[in-house]
């Protein structure tokens, strides 16, 4: 009889001993290609980006950082979508009730207090220690909107907000923090790996500005990103916190006529 047969086969210690290897090692095979599909969006992304970056510096294109920004987050919005998970997912929305409009502000002022003081205070001790400076072509591209209003105003706007508070934020905590801990996994040790690496790239992006811009940028990025994980993946704090900090250089920059960077 043929279900007998089956039954014996079936029930094999060696039969069943292979079927387990073999499940094993389909599912090392299925966690090795997912890492890799990650590594790959993320390299992808980046690239895209830094290509967009580079086009649009060579026209001499303001706001090339935050065009950039947005080409990488458009293409990032679409790796998403197959995975059926949309920025809301990754803490694009606004906190709901009293308590948590309260513990964003509170947030929001941690990130801005904790960033400025270490900008202000502790960068410029590291860059005098190891003879270091911004660049002055840093900020050479700012000069367009001094004694402009209008255009100052619609740098604020497009720049400012749109471009890396909103832009930065989605694409930088929002896609590559998450990312990286696909890579990493989710216990502290990958926790910590994904935000060290992640403000690496973070602090890289912004290799215009030197050494110290790099390491502030850095160091800003890993607020942010610890942040993010405390404040269970939600954006909103860290793009108000993210807006105001630059803001607040930029009309420092501005009312100084240039003299304060």
């Amino acid at each position: 009889m043929i279900i007998p047969v089956t039954f014996i086969v079936q029930w094999n210690p060696k039969y069943v001993g292979q079927h387990v290897n073999l499940h094993k090692n389909r599912e090392k095979i299925m966690k090795l290609t997912l890492k890799q599909q990650t590594i790959f969006e993320i390299i992808l992304v980046l690239s895209i980006m830094l290509l967009i970056k580079d086009i649009a510096d060579r026209f001499s294109i303001i706001g090339a950082g935050s065009i950039a920004m947005w080409g990488g987050i458009l293409v990032a919005t679409l790796f998403m979508k197959k995975e059926n998970v949309t920025w809301k997912d990754r803490g694009l929305s606004l906190p709901v009730g009293r308590k948590n409009w309260l513990k964003a502000m509170g947030l929001t002022l941690f990130i801005i207090v904790t960033s400025i003081a270490f900008m202000a205070l502790v960068l410029p001790l590291i860059s005098n220690f190891i003879g270091i400076s911004i660049p002055e072509s840093s900020t050479e591209r700012f000069e367009f909107f001094l004694g402009n209003p209008l255009l100052f105003s619609l740098f604020l706007i497009m720049v400012i907000w749109i471009g890396a508070a909103l832009g930065e934020e989605l694409l930088m905590r929002g896609f590559l923090l998450n990312s990286l801990i696909k890579l990493f996994g989710e216990s502290k040790k990958g926790l910590t790996l994904a935000v060290i690496f992640h403000s690496f790239i973070f602090g890289m992006l912004h290799i215009s500005q030197g050494i110290p811009g790099i390491i502030g940028t850095g160091v800003v990025a890993v607020i942010l990103g610890y942040v993010y994980l405390y404040n269970s993946r939600n954006l909103f704090p860290l793009i108000i916190a993210h807006g105001l900090i630059n803001s607040i250089g930029i009309f420092a920059y501005y009312l100084s006529n240039g003299a304060i960077t």
